[in-house]
């Protein structure tokens, strides 16, 4: 995996060449829609499924490569990461997610891109504080400023083999703007590094 701050801020940084080609072909041997999958919570009204790791598939093998970049991931972000627990989502045709904050028990993710779908990236904004407000709840942080936010900080393409890494705070307002189109999905590993 190669890491790289995309600013001075050091809480993001895109990621490349996350997974070999062999990863690759022995996933995509695999028709999507046949893997047995959950809901996310607060997510479950998404069309967005959350794909079952079974022992001996292929996202173990993916979970535990992952799980063998602890040490450079560590280096990256300056602390000791002990696990790095993995989510493989696949979202479907006209999936999209709105302008977020992710809650304050998100602390630093890493989202790896497995295939390629038009349109369906990540954008991170730069928002004003002003903007986020603090509520009593889960969820905790709220953008309520202008829907888009008018400055985008980056664009990450839905692009095979790389994505991001996120430290999140109460500015780290995020979404994913266009839809996934007609005949398309986005399959990609969600990470919470611990």
């Amino acid at each position: 995996m190669i890491f790289k701050a995309l600013d001075r801020k050091q809480d993001l940084f895109s990621v490349q060449e996350a997974l070999p080609r062999e990863m690759y072909t022995e996933l995509y041997k695999i028709p999507l829609e046949t893997v047995p999958y959950t809901k996310m919570q607060w997510q479950e009204k998404s069309k967005r499924r959350k794909l079952m790791e079974l022992p001996g598939s292929i996202f173990e093998t993916i979970h535990f490569h992952i799980n063998n970049h602890r040490a450079s991931i560590s280096r990256l972000l300056g602390r000791s990461v002990s696990h790095i627990d993995t989510a493989f989502w696949y979202d479907s045709e006209g999936f999209d997610f709105p302008t977020h904050i992710d809650n304050p028990g998100v602390k630093d993710v890493m989202q790896l891109y497995l295939n390629n779908c038009a349109e369906a990236g990540t954008t991170f904004y730069d928002v004003p504080e002003s903007d986020v407000k603090e509520k009593d709840d889960e969820q905790f942080w709220y953008y309520l400023g202008a829907e888009p936010p008018k400055k985008i900080r980056h664009r990450f393409e839905f692009k095979q083999n790389t994505g991001y890494i996120m430290r999140n705070h109460k500015q780290q307002v995020h979404g994913v703007p266009g839809k996934v189109l007609k005949g398309d999905h986005r399959l990609s590993v969600y990470c919470w590094i611990r």
